[in-house]
């Protein structure tokens, strides 16, 4: 899933996995920028988890237009956020692990070891031939 953004602009870019229950969502209110991970199962609370991604008044270049991605794994356990093709966060459902290269939140309920981004949540958008 790719869309073009502008930091700033409100916005939101949903990716539904189409073999797993998992979604998630990218979204830019115009202040500060989420990206959240969701279980379709759980109708009440479909989000599990939540990662600030940015605060846009920290942003730079903001009448540029970003590319962001969200690319799942091929097992669909596992989804990343990329914009302009840099990893920001991600998100490993089948061990209830987020990451982000913010650390915010430090913990949560549904990732209680953290949110500290480690190389290896993504390594799925670069297997080894």
């Amino acid at each position: 899933m790719r869309q073009k953004c502008f930091i700033g602009m409100p916005t939101a870019v949903e990716a539904f996995a189409d073999r797993s229950p998992f979604a998630a969502v990218f979204e830019d209110d115009g202040e500060v920028a989420y990206f959240y991970g969701l279980d379709t199962r759980r109708p009440n609370q479909p989000i599990v988890d939540a990662m600030y991604v940015y605060n846009v008044c920290n942003m730079r270049d903001r009448d540029v237009a970003r590319d962001v991605d969200i690319i799942w794994s091929p097992d669909q356990q596992r989804v990343a956020l990329l914009i302009d093709g840099y990893a920001h966060a991600a998100f490993d459902f089948g061990e209830h692990r987020g990451y982000c290269r913010s650390n915010i939140p430090s913990g949560s309920t549904w990732s209680p070891a953290g949110h500290g981004w480690d190389d290896h949540a993504v390594d799925f958008l670069h297997p080894v031939a």
